[in-house]
Protein backbone atom coordinates (compact mmCIF):
# COMPACT_ATOMS: atom_id res chain seq x y z
CA UNK A 1 0.00 0.00 0.00
CA UNK A 2 2.81 2.25 0.90
CA UNK A 3 4.54 1.40 -2.68
CA UNK A 4 1.46 2.75 -3.66
CA UNK A 5 0.65 5.69 -2.43
CA UNK A 6 4.71 6.55 -3.39
CA UNK A 7 4.04 6.07 -6.92
CA UNK A 8 0.67 8.24 -6.87
CA UNK A 9 2.65 10.80 -4.97
CA UNK A 10 5.51 10.94 -7.57
CA UNK A 11 2.98 10.80 -10.25
CA UNK A 12 1.32 13.45 -9.16
CA UNK A 13 4.96 15.24 -8.99
CA UNK A 14 5.71 14.70 -12.46
CA UNK A 15 2.08 15.95 -13.84
CA UNK A 16 1.15 18.29 -11.33
CA UNK A 17 0.81 21.60 -13.38
CA UNK A 18 0.93 20.07 -16.56
CA UNK A 19 -1.22 19.92 -19.75
CA UNK A 20 -2.44 16.82 -21.16
CA UNK A 21 -0.24 16.80 -24.16
CA UNK A 22 2.98 17.12 -21.78
CA UNK A 23 1.35 14.23 -19.58
CA UNK A 24 0.94 12.45 -22.65
CA UNK A 25 4.89 13.23 -23.84
CA UNK A 26 5.91 11.98 -20.18
CA UNK A 27 3.56 8.82 -20.89
CA UNK A 28 5.06 8.51 -24.05
CA UNK A 29 8.46 8.63 -22.55
CA UNK A 30 8.00 6.60 -19.68
CA UNK A 31 6.33 4.05 -21.72
CA UNK A 32 9.59 4.03 -24.32
CA UNK A 33 12.06 3.42 -21.10
CA UNK A 34 9.70 0.50 -19.89
CA UNK A 35 10.29 -1.45 -23.64
CA UNK A 36 14.10 -0.68 -23.50
CA UNK A 37 14.21 -1.87 -20.16
CA UNK A 38 11.80 -4.98 -21.20
CA UNK A 39 14.49 -5.73 -24.27
CA UNK A 40 17.01 -5.51 -22.20
CA UNK A 41 15.74 -7.85 -19.94
CA UNK A 42 14.79 -10.14 -22.66
CA UNK A 43 18.34 -9.69 -23.89
CA UNK A 44 19.58 -10.79 -20.92
CA UNK A 45 17.39 -13.78 -20.95
CA UNK A 46 18.74 -14.58 -24.06
CA UNK A 47 22.21 -14.49 -23.22
CA UNK A 48 21.53 -16.78 -19.54
CA UNK A 49 19.70 -19.01 -21.70
CA UNK A 50 22.56 -19.14 -24.10
CA UNK A 51 24.75 -19.40 -21.38
CA UNK A 52 22.94 -22.48 -19.68
CA UNK A 53 23.03 -24.32 -22.91
CA UNK A 54 26.76 -23.87 -23.22
CA UNK A 55 27.35 -25.30 -19.91
CA UNK A 56 24.95 -28.16 -20.49
CA UNK A 57 27.21 -28.74 -23.39
CA UNK A 58 30.61 -28.32 -21.03
CA UNK A 59 29.48 -30.62 -18.46
CA UNK A 60 28.04 -33.35 -21.02
CA UNK A 61 31.66 -33.28 -22.43
CA UNK A 62 33.20 -33.16 -19.47
CA UNK A 63 31.39 -36.60 -18.65
CA UNK A 64 31.65 -37.81 -21.57
CA UNK A 65 36.32 -37.22 -21.46
CA UNK A 66 35.39 -38.74 -17.60
CA UNK A 67 33.67 -42.26 -18.86
CA UNK A 68 36.38 -42.41 -21.45
CA UNK A 69 39.54 -41.42 -18.99
CA UNK A 70 37.94 -44.43 -17.04
CA UNK A 71 37.58 -46.62 -19.85
CA UNK A 72 41.38 -46.08 -20.91
CA UNK A 73 42.28 -46.36 -17.06
CA UNK A 74 40.41 -49.85 -17.41
CA UNK A 75 42.20 -51.31 -20.02
CA UNK A 76 45.63 -50.18 -19.22
CA UNK A 77 44.84 -52.05 -15.84
CA UNK A 78 46.45 -55.96 -15.41
CA UNK A 79 42.98 -56.78 -12.78
CA UNK A 80 40.57 -57.18 -16.07
CA UNK A 81 40.72 -60.93 -15.87
CA UNK A 82 38.70 -62.17 -12.95
CA UNK A 83 38.79 -65.94 -11.99
CA UNK A 84 35.06 -66.56 -10.84
CA UNK A 85 35.63 -70.90 -10.27
CA UNK A 86 38.42 -73.23 -10.03
CA UNK A 87 37.62 -77.00 -9.82
CA UNK A 88 40.16 -79.55 -9.64
CA UNK A 89 40.69 -83.50 -9.72
CA UNK A 90 44.06 -85.59 -8.49
CA UNK A 91 45.57 -87.96 -10.58
CA UNK A 92 47.95 -89.88 -8.52
CA UNK A 93 49.86 -91.82 -11.28
CA UNK A 94 53.57 -92.22 -11.99
CA UNK A 95 53.56 -88.60 -13.29
CA UNK A 96 50.88 -87.15 -11.01
CA UNK A 97 49.24 -84.02 -12.33
CA UNK A 98 45.42 -82.20 -12.15
CA UNK A 99 42.37 -81.81 -14.33
CA UNK A 100 41.67 -77.99 -13.66
CA UNK A 101 38.58 -76.38 -14.62
CA UNK A 102 39.16 -72.96 -14.04
CA UNK A 103 35.99 -70.27 -15.36
CA UNK A 104 37.73 -66.40 -16.09
CA UNK A 105 35.64 -63.59 -16.15
CA UNK A 106 36.54 -60.29 -18.74
CA UNK A 107 36.07 -57.45 -16.73
CA UNK A 108 37.53 -54.91 -19.42
CA UNK A 109 34.94 -52.48 -21.05
CA UNK A 110 36.36 -54.49 -24.64
CA UNK A 111 36.29 -57.27 -26.20
CA UNK A 112 39.47 -59.78 -25.21
CA UNK A 113 40.63 -61.91 -27.84
CA UNK A 114 44.06 -63.12 -26.29
CA UNK A 115 44.79 -64.06 -22.91
CA UNK A 116 48.45 -65.00 -21.67
CA UNK A 117 49.67 -65.58 -17.81
CA UNK A 118 49.47 -67.63 -14.33
CA UNK A 119 46.66 -68.39 -12.49
CA UNK A 120 46.94 -69.11 -8.63
CA UNK A 121 45.46 -70.64 -5.58
CA UNK A 122 46.78 -69.93 -2.07
CA UNK A 123 45.40 -71.80 0.71
CA UNK A 124 44.21 -69.40 3.79
CA UNK A 125 47.19 -69.11 5.18
CA UNK A 126 48.46 -67.34 1.78
CA UNK A 127 50.42 -70.32 0.72
CA UNK A 128 50.76 -70.58 -3.38
CA UNK A 129 49.55 -74.50 -3.63
CA UNK A 130 49.02 -73.94 -7.05
CA UNK A 131 50.59 -72.08 -10.08
CA UNK A 132 49.73 -72.73 -13.68
CA UNK A 133 50.09 -70.76 -16.61
CA UNK A 134 47.57 -69.96 -19.23
CA UNK A 135 47.74 -69.13 -23.05
CA UNK A 136 44.57 -68.86 -25.01
CA UNK A 137 42.95 -67.02 -27.89
CA UNK A 138 39.55 -66.65 -27.24
CA UNK A 139 36.11 -64.77 -27.75
CA UNK A 140 34.95 -62.55 -24.71
CA UNK A 141 33.10 -59.47 -24.60
CA UNK A 142 32.84 -57.63 -21.76
CA UNK A 143 31.36 -58.95 -18.80
CA UNK A 144 31.11 -62.63 -20.32
CA UNK A 145 33.18 -65.92 -18.85
CA UNK A 146 34.88 -68.63 -20.16
CA UNK A 147 35.56 -72.04 -19.09
CA UNK A 148 39.47 -73.70 -19.71
CA UNK A 149 39.60 -77.26 -18.94
CA UNK A 150 43.43 -78.39 -19.05
CA UNK A 151 45.75 -81.15 -17.37
CA UNK A 152 48.03 -79.83 -14.86
CA UNK A 153 51.50 -81.27 -13.99
CA UNK A 154 53.06 -80.97 -10.42
CA UNK A 155 55.43 -77.97 -10.59
CA UNK A 156 56.60 -78.70 -6.60
CA UNK A 157 55.66 -81.01 -3.62
CA UNK A 158 53.17 -77.77 -2.61
CA UNK A 159 50.74 -78.28 -4.83
CA UNK A 160 49.90 -81.82 -3.88
CA UNK A 161 48.49 -80.23 -1.11
CA UNK A 162 45.92 -78.68 -3.08
CA UNK A 163 44.02 -81.91 -3.44
CA UNK A 164 42.98 -81.57 0.35
CA UNK A 165 41.92 -78.21 0.27
CA UNK A 166 38.26 -77.44 -0.99
CA UNK A 167 38.09 -74.90 -4.01
CA UNK A 168 35.67 -72.15 -1.79
CA UNK A 169 38.80 -71.94 1.18
CA UNK A 170 41.06 -70.84 -1.54
CA UNK A 171 42.43 -67.36 -2.80
CA UNK A 172 42.17 -67.46 -6.72
CA UNK A 173 43.37 -65.14 -9.39
CA UNK A 174 45.20 -64.39 -11.98
CA UNK A 175 48.14 -62.28 -13.28
CA UNK A 176 48.01 -61.69 -16.56
CA UNK A 177 51.64 -61.24 -18.92
CA UNK A 178 49.37 -60.09 -21.78
CA UNK A 179 45.95 -59.42 -22.78
CA UNK A 180 45.16 -58.00 -26.48
CA UNK A 181 41.95 -56.33 -27.39
CA UNK A 182 39.50 -56.99 -30.85
CA UNK A 183 40.83 -53.07 -31.16
CA UNK A 184 43.76 -53.69 -31.82
CA UNK A 185 44.86 -52.34 -28.19
CA UNK A 186 47.22 -55.04 -25.22
CA UNK A 187 48.35 -54.42 -22.61
CA UNK A 188 51.89 -56.00 -21.17
CA UNK A 189 51.61 -56.84 -17.73
CA UNK A 190 55.21 -57.78 -17.09
CA UNK A 191 55.45 -61.71 -15.74
CA UNK A 192 57.75 -63.24 -17.91
CA UNK A 193 58.46 -60.50 -20.91
CA UNK A 194 55.43 -61.94 -22.65
CA UNK A 195 56.69 -65.48 -22.98
CA UNK A 196 53.72 -67.55 -21.78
Amino acid sequence: MKKLLSAAVIGSFLFAGSSTDDINKKLDLLLQKIEQLEKKVDKKDTEIEQLKKELKKQQTEMKKQKEETKKEFAIKSCKGIKVVSLEYTYHDEVIPYYDLTVTLKNTYPQEVVLIRGSLFAEDKDGVKILHDYISRKVDLKPGEEIVIRKKHLLNSELEEYLKDEKPENLKLYFEPSRVEFKNGHRVECGGFGGVF
